[in-house]
């Protein structure tokens, strides 16, 4: 899949970035996620970043926000809104520092630098933001995180995403990270005039695809109850934020006979015109074919399908009674 407008291979630039003004930030951000596998990368990467006014980031996947001891962790446990556990454990790993130390140096390492699990490229912040740009952005938001912690956060990322959006010429960014629905409530209290894409898919085609990736579990019934689990957590999060901030995409649908009502609402949430480039990647790009729909059937003998089948009813069954939007049979 191209992304298009020759972004696959940019890198960071080599001349000084100045940061945006403090206060200044690119507004209505959009975070696409769901469970892995779940079409994430092609509604961000693929469709929306082929808009005239949106880019994806740049990696697509910006790990610092949601990430166990990220920002959104950060910030929280500073204004005191959740048990920080999860930044505690951020701590841990980095041994005895404090826990804005063990962000730092989390940014400065795994999530400026980190490895592709297929052939080992870097798809961390280094693939667009200078070392020098990092330690500017960093050492400002140290100084303001005490008396602002949350605007603090918001100049960050501003800080580390806006320069490379506007380079493209556009006014807004998408970022395609799975665990945004997860914390979709972390990230609201953190950019109120956020869109989220809440991208869900048959949880047995996920499992299908998770057991054949060789970076999840190859258990079919554990694949089944991570879908499960992570579909009622998602829900959990959403509930939090105004149902116009929110869009629901079930992958089947999108790219069946009956999509173009997604994509009309989709267009509609977001407040975007349509445009040709993008309706076009619809249009020619999201099939069903390329969905791979039903492709957990393969390779398994009837008695399997049987099987998964069941435990895929009981967990579906479970989140309907939890009042969760599970995707439709197509």
């Amino acid at each position: 899949m191209s992304d298009g407008d020759g972004w696959k291979g940019a890198t960071a630039p080599t001349e000084h970035v100045e940061l945006p003004p403090v206060g200044q930030r690119l507004p209505r951000p959009i975070f696409v996620g769901g469970m892995s596998r779940s079409g994430t990368t092609v509604m961000g990467k693929g469709l929306l970043n082929r808009h005239p006014t949106i880019s994806v980031t740049r990696p697509a996947e910006m790990w610092f926000i949601t990430n166990t001891g990220g920002l959104c962790d950060l910030v929280d446990s500073a204004e005191a809104r959740v048990f920080s556990a999860r930044l505690a454990l951020n701590t841990l790993r980095r041994g005895k520092v404090s826990p804005l130390t063990a962000f730092r140096e989390r940014m400065e390492g795994f999530w400026y630098a980190r490895d592709w699990w297929k052939d080992g490229r870097n798809i961390g912040l280094g693939k667009a933001v200078s070392r020098e740009q990092l330690g500017e952005a960093l050492d400002r938001f140290e100084a303001a995180f005490t008396d602002d912690p949350r605007e603090a956060g918001r100049q960050l990322t501003a800080d580390l995403i806006d320069p490379t959006t506007l380079r493209r010429g556009k006014q807004r960014w998408v970022d395609t990270t799975p665990d945004n629905v997860h914390r979709a409530d972390a990230l609201h209290r953190m950019y109120p005039d956020l869109v989220v894409v809440n991208m869900i898919r048959d949880g047995r085609d996920v499992a299908a695809s998770v057991v054949s990736r060789g970076w999840g579990t190859d258990d079919y019934g554990k694949a089944l109850k991570e879908w499960g689990r992570r579909m009622l957590s998602g829900h959990r999060a959403l509930e939090q934020l105004p149902p116009d901030q929110v869009v629901t995409i079930q992958l089947e649908h999108f790219v069946g006979p009956d999509g173009n009502e997604d994509y009309r609402r989709l267009l509609t949430v977001l407040g975007i015109e349509d445009d040709p480039r993008m309706h076009r990647f619809f249009g020619e790009e999201m099939t069903a074919s390329a969905s791979n729909s039903g492709r957990w059937r393969r390779d398994l003998s009837d008695r399997e399908q049987a099987d998964i089948d069941r435990q895929y009813e009981r967990i579906r069954r479970r989140l309907v009674e939890a009042g969760v939007t599970v995707p439709a049979p197509v």
